[in-house]
């Protein structure tokens, strides 16, 4: 049985070494080759490539691979390459970057539905004021994108109270809690959100797709002012000119938001100065490298077994 090399292309913001350090550790004996920092351009058969927000041109010097491993939880990185790929694509999905975006998003609902920011801001003042919340039985949250991550987040909502409810694209069998599928059952799913929680792929189909007339078809919560929307997904799906419009104007009471069109958000963004937004930056769900490592080593065991492969995506879907 062939043992594959291991070629690693990460660009974008991620540090290099710590994927340098856990691929030693955990390839278990296969060579690894990182590219550009190695300085070689050329493996022998088989190897597989493992890749983030690379050069294109990586997609031109290794250009056959068994596999092409999305480092991220995220494959929009690959769009503009996938007439260069004629091998399977690879998600990765683990447990530990699943629990950290149920984390996320249950910390951001909290967040916004007992209204801790307005907490922080009388601290500040030395304010002692009564808030008013309704119970968590009583807020509707809606997930825009409930696949492994979504679905997770929607279930961990749920046990904490709150009365979830998902839209996808498509039909979607055996979620916990319903889905509304399709253009056409989009409205309903919005009149029934307090809470908006997007978690979309970014596609072609999705690109800006969350907007002024989302925000304006959401429920507002009651004693609250406006609705609240959590971005977590890709930023590409939001239109941030809209969305800064309507947390000016009321339209959405508040939100807390991890991605963005541009990232680091410019320093000209109107969202950095409202007081009624949170922002961080793209952590919901990093991938930590000792769990990502050990998954992709895991798969590579099974390509060279010949079994089949977990997660592939259609990029011509986009997921």
């Amino acid at each position: 049985m062939s043992r594959n090399t291991i070629v690693v292309a990460i660009g974008g913001t991620w540090d290099v070494p710590p994927w340098q350090d856990e691929f030693a550790r955990g390839a278990k004996g296969r060579r690894v080759v990182f590219w550009p920092q190695d300085g070689i351009t050329a493996v022998p058969q088989p190897y597989v490539l493992c890749s983030w927000k690379a050069k294109p041109e990586v997609y031109d010097i290794f250009n056959n691979p068994q596999a092409v491993f999305s480092l991220g939880a995220g494959v929009d990185h690959l769009h503009a390459v996938r007439e260069k790929l004629n091998a399977p694509v690879v998600r990765v999905i683990n447990s530990d970057l699943t629990m950290r975006m149920v984390e996320y998003v249950c910390l951001s609902v909290l967040y916004l539905h007992r209204q801790i920011g307005r907490h922080a801001a009388n601290q500040r003042q030395r304010l002692w004021p009564d808030i008013t919340q309704p119970a968590a039985k009583d807020v509707r949250v809606g997930i825009m994108g409930p696949g492994q991550l979504g679905t997770a987040a929607g279930k961990a909502l749920q046990v904490i109270g709150y009365d979830v409810a998902g839209w996808a694209r498509g039909a979607k069998a055996g979620a916990p809690f319903p889905v509304f599928a399709g253009k056409d059952n989009l409205d309903a799913f919005l009149a029934r959100t307090q809470v908006l929680v997007n978690i979309l792929p970014n596609t072609p189909e999705t690109r800006g797709a969350v907007g002024a007339d989302v925000f304006a078809k959401l429920a507002r919560m009651e004693g609250q002012g406006g609705a609240y929307f959590v971005s977590a997904g890709r930023g590409e799906t939001v239109n941030e000119a809209e969305l800064a419009e309507a947390l000016r104007t009321g339209v959405l009471a508040g939100a807390v938001l991890d991605v963005f069109n541009k990232e680091p958000l410019p320093q000209d963004s109107p969202l950095w100065g409202m007081e009624n937004v949170l922002i961080t930056p793209h952590a919901a769900a990093d991938s930590y490298p000792p769990a990502i490592v050990a998954q992709v080593v895991d798969t590579i065991e099974r390509l060279e077994r010949g079994e089949p492969l977990p997660v592939t995506v259609d990029l011509s879907k986009g997921y």
